[in-house]
């Protein structure tokens, strides 16, 4: 258990300027995967050992689990106004 929490604390995980996106960062920093929390996809930008890219998936799915995308509503009905019928005084 302890050499989990030894790989886990050499990433740290950053939300990105784009919503949905969890960026995974190494010690010096360097984006190492982004993880969308929409689909659950990982995309691994640099190699990272099999176990840790295992590890870190799992915990990216724990702690930042899948968000149902949320329905757009639709828009109101848009009232149209019939033009007023105009009155035999008005002729």
């Amino acid at each position: 258990m302890q050499k989990h929490h030894a790989a886990l604390s050499s990433y740290h995980f950053q939300r990105a300027k784009t919503q949905g996106i969890i960026k995974v960062l190494n010690e010096g920093s360097y984006v190492m995967a982004e993880y969308s929390e929409r689909t659950g996809t990982v995309k691994w930008q640099r190699v990272v050992l099999a176990t840790q890219k295992e590890m870190i998936e799992r915990w990216l799915g724990q702690h930042y689990p899948v968000q149902a995308a949320t329905p757009v509503p639709a828009p109101a009905p848009v009232e149209t106004r019939r033009p007023k019928a105009r009155s035999a005084a008005a002729k």
